[in-house]
């Protein structure tokens, strides 16, 4: 009775109505952590991506990979259980139809992964090409700006209730560089921030991962037999199947409370 009353009174003598939200907190099961999720991932056929892809669909995702090559995208669907459509996510005029491809197939859409993306070895700021700045910036940069534009639209006006975003950048982009790749992943964390912040109250929760030197070991498969790495602080590779466990934790309801941040996968090798 006190609680009414003192709200009787904020009402009467300060004009505040009181209002109520719930957290909501989940808890998960191994195995299902991405029960009933329908996650779009871009860059699905190798590397980070297949892991992610691998391991969401491991924790009951519906997954769609995206990619240019279909020969990698049909193995790598074969592999984890995955659909797939061949798409040049540069086309940006296509990425809203994509979108909706993607909900078609998947029977609706929770989740999306912005995993594609290209890091050109310019050797030196005096050696950048506009031909590689401008690859590497529609890639890394506009590609997944758009995408994330067309996926947010679909949430939001079919009111799906809880949704993911997920930005795979670069521990490059939490450091000053002078090369376009580092710039085009420091562009992606003030993105990160900027949307998290608009679209927290409609529940999209918008996060990123920031690796550092990960070992490719799907194509290069002797790499698993020695991560050593001399530059790095803890001195090996990062794994893909560890991002892959951030991301799954990342993309499920578990980790609502968090969004706007990029979560340093480095063994923190990076300055703040």
């Amino acid at each position: 009775m006190k609680r009414y009353l003192y709200r009787l009174w904020q009402w009467l003598y300060k004009g505040i109505p009181v209002q109520r939200i719930s957290a909501g907190i989940t808890t998960i099961e191994s195995g299902q952590t991405l029960s009933g999720k329908k996650i779009l991932l871009t860059g699905g056929s190798r590397g980070i991506g297949y892991a992610i892809a691998k391991r969401m669909k491991e924790e009951g995702a519906e997954v769609l990979i995206v990619g240019r090559n279909e020969e990698a995208l049909r193995i790598a669907a074969a592999e984890t259980g995955c659909q797939y459509i061949v798409f040049d996510v540069t086309d940006i005029s296509g990425l809203s139809g994509l979108v909706e491809r993607a909900a078609e197939k998947l029977g609706g859409l929770t989740g999306l992964v912005n995993n594609a993306g290209v890091c050109n070895i310019d050797n030196g700021f005096l050696n950048v090409t506009e031909a590689s700045y401008d690859e590497q910036f529609v890639l890394n940069v506009k590609s997944p700006f758009f995408l994330t534009q067309a996926f947010v639209r679909y949430v939001t006006e079919n009111h799906t209730g809880s949704s993911s975003v997920l930005f795979v950048t670069s521990e490059r982009g939490l450091y000053p560089d002078d090369a376009p790749y580092g710039m085009t992943k420091a562009a992606i964390g003030n993105i990160i921030a900027g949307i998290a912040r608009r679209f927290a109250l409609q529940g999209v929760h918008i996060n990123g991962i920031a690796p550092g030197v990960t070992a490719d070991t799907k194509c290069h498969p002797e790499m698993a037999e020695d991560l050593y790495l001399k530059g790095a602080v803890g001195k090996r590779y990062i794994m893909p199947d560890e991002l892959a466990e951030v991301a799954v934790f990342l993309m499920s309801d578990a980790s609502k409370c968090i969004s706007g941040e990029i979560i340093p996968c480095n063994q923190a090798n990076h300055y703040k």
